[in-house]
């Protein structure tokens, strides 16, 4: 995982937000609701340029948005003064690793959107960061883990060793055509680790061609050993959902894995 000081996100955080899947992930209306829900305020870990944070701030809530990423961070500053100032005020933001963080207060909604939590590589610093959790949740406060739900077929699929992908190609405001690509070079099945390659094939308006590799790993969690690790961190498992829609886990395969627990 990438730290803060460290920016893994700096040769592609300007393509973030232009990304079509992203623009129609139905998660901002789910993270909006849970946080309307809430009589207190947020705390979302890795929060990025603030697809989901800018949303949340301008429901009335006081959200505090942590990321290791400056470049990222810096994107959701620009966007945040587009906002009104109402929601300027409600937002702060904090350049940060959520494995070792402290903010001298609680919060009665923290949240994980995106699969942050899997950029964690090793049991360590999972369980370091459900700690940390734990400390800055409040008492009757909810945590939700937002995490993809491991498809073997997908993780040992020999062609993903090699470019793939079918999404649409995106523009940027300056007129540069994005085509985004996919690799996974390799996977570590003992660790549980997936070697994954964002690949972006740039094409300017003069004709002039850049490719762009974003590389990273991500641990991949399975069901019951998420609710073990939160179990094991002091937190009792109030639902699992397979979908943003509230869908049972499940219900469609393999769907997403959405926790959702407060403290023991």
């Amino acid at each position: 995982m990438n730290t803060a000081g460290n920016d893994e996100y700096i040769s592609s955080a300007d393509f973030y937000d232009y990304i079509p899947v992203y623009e129609g992930r139905s998660d901002i209306d789910y993270y909006v609701e849970q946080a309307e829900k809430t009589e207190g305020s947020v705390l979302e870990l890795g929060c990025g340029t603030g697809r989901v944070l800018v949303p949340v701030a301008r429901t009335g809530c006081e959200i505090t948005g942590l990321d290791p990423s400056s470049a990222m961070l810096d994107i959701c500053r620009k966007k945040l003064k587009e906002e009104d100032a109402d929601v300027r005020e409600r937002v702060t933001l904090i350049e940060g690793d959520m494995r070792d963080f402290n903010l001298g207060r609680r919060f009665s909604l923290i949240t994980t959107p995106f699969r942050s939590f899997q950029h964690l590589e090793t049991v360590e610093d999972q369980l370091k960061t459900l700690e940390n959790v734990h400390r800055h949740l409040d008492d009757k406060g909810v945590f939700i883990l937002d995490l993809f739900n491991p498809s073997m077929k997908y993780i040992l699929d020999e062609s993903r060793r090699e470019e793939f992908g079918d999404e649409p190609p995106f523009y940027l405001p300056d007129g540069r055509k994005v085509t985004r690509k996919f690799r996974n070079p390799s996977v570590d099945l003992t660790k549980q680790l997936i070697n994954c390659e964002m690949i972006y094939h740039v094409e300017h308006s003069d004709g002039k061609k850049e490719r762009t590799v974003h590389s990273f790993k991500m641990r991949y969690v399975f069901r019951y050993e998420a609710e073990h690790l939160l179990e094991r961190s002091g937190f009792r498992v109030l639902e699992v959902l397979g979908a943003f829609d509230g869908s049972p886990f499940g219900t469609s395969w393999p769907g997403e894995l959405i926790i959702t627990a407060t403290l023991v």
